[in-house]
């Protein structure tokens, strides 16, 4: 049982909601959202595991520290996409980022430990 006592199956889901039609007009079928939370350290962390079912991915900067990322394991800090500390988001959208929505995605912390939270939403 969920918090509050909500069940996951006390939800409507697939063509009974507005966002389950939507989903499955736009992407072929029905999708999930799944969240994860990463500690990034100072060293090449990975964020994100290749998921080819992938259609969206979100990565919210949770840590006071900034973090970089990138699709590649090589990603040093300074170089990458941005994520300020306590506020830096990053998002990729297959209707805006084609195939690059689906790779592996790393990150490095620039001064200590910190936590990003990731949404990806995937086609089941």
């Amino acid at each position: 049982m969920g918090a509050g006592g909500v069940r996951p199956s006390d939800y409507s889901r697939g063509t009974d909601t507005t966002a389950g039609r939507f989903s499955i007009t736009r992407f072929g079928g029905p999708t999930q959202s799944r969240t994860s939370t990463v500690s990034v350290a100072t060293t090449v962390t990975r964020i994100a595991g290749n998921n080819p079912r992938r259609v969206s991915i979100t990565i919210y900067n949770r840590g006071v520290n900034n973090v970089d990322i990138d699709y590649v394991a090589t990603v040093s800090s300074g170089a990458g996409i941005p994520l300020t500390g306590a506020s830096g988001v990053a998002a990729s959208t297959i209707e805006d980022d084609g195939e690059a929505v689906i790779n592996e995605i790393y990150g490095i912390a620039t001064t200590a430990t910190s936590s990003v939270f990731v949404v990806e939403v995937i086609r089941v």
